[in-house]
């Protein structure tokens, strides 16, 4: 572990509104609320603690960082839901969350990811709203990491390139997956002659 970089230390009293359970404002059913998080930044990744940052040199992991802020976020936040833009990568750090996408009128789901998996980075990239949600099933740190920060950030620095698409195969393996064993239960069935 390298410790000659300093870490990087938060101003006390930034918020984020975090969508949680019956936020009104996003899903149309009343008695929802917004949780407002006290967010520190957090400390320099010296080591890679997600899929983003497997694949970065610890100066840009650095300096991603610099951007970054954390926060834990309670069971049942929306912390992605599809088909809203995002103006920020979510980095799970901790807990469990469920991946679902809508389709024929329910939610389908893609599976359950934890600690080191980055969300929100094709809608991020492509600048769309994302296809699917993503809720904590129990409580979990996050950190997030502002669009237009990471953004610029992938401009002046190519190689970032390499780490994102890292994180866009991954999501792509996970979809596969998921199709392939859909397809394998959906499969029309040979009829038995009795």
């Amino acid at each position: 572990m390298d410790h000659s970089q300093p870490a990087a230390t938060g101003k006390s009293g930034y918020y984020l509104n975090v969508t949680g359970p019956g936020d009104s404002r996003h899903s149309g059913r009343p008695g929802r609320r917004v949780i407002k998080q006290n967010m520190n930044t957090t400390s320099v990744h010296n080591e890679a603690a997600n899929e983003l940052y497997a694949m970065l040199s610890p100066a840009l992991r650095t300096e991603l960082a610099k951007h970054e802020k954390s926060m834990t976020v309670p069971e049942g936040t929306n912390l992605i839901r599809h088909g809203e833009l995002l103006d920020h990568l979510v980095i799970i750090n901790s807990g469990k969350v469920e991946v679902t996408l809508s389709c024929a009128r329910k939610q389908a789901s893609l599976g359950l990811a934890q600690g080191g998996k980055v969300f929100g980075m094709r809608a991020i990239v492509a600048g769309e709203p994302p296809e699917v949600d993503v809720i904590c099933l129990e409580s979990c740190d996050i950190s997030i990491l502002p669009r237009d920060a990471f953004l610029a950030l992938l401009k002046s620095n190519p190689e970032i390139y390499f780490a994102v698409a890292k994180v866009l195969s991954s999501d792509l393996q996970i979809a596969d997956r998921v199709l392939r064993a859909s397809s394998r239960r959906c499969a029309p069935q040979p009829i038995r002659e009795s």
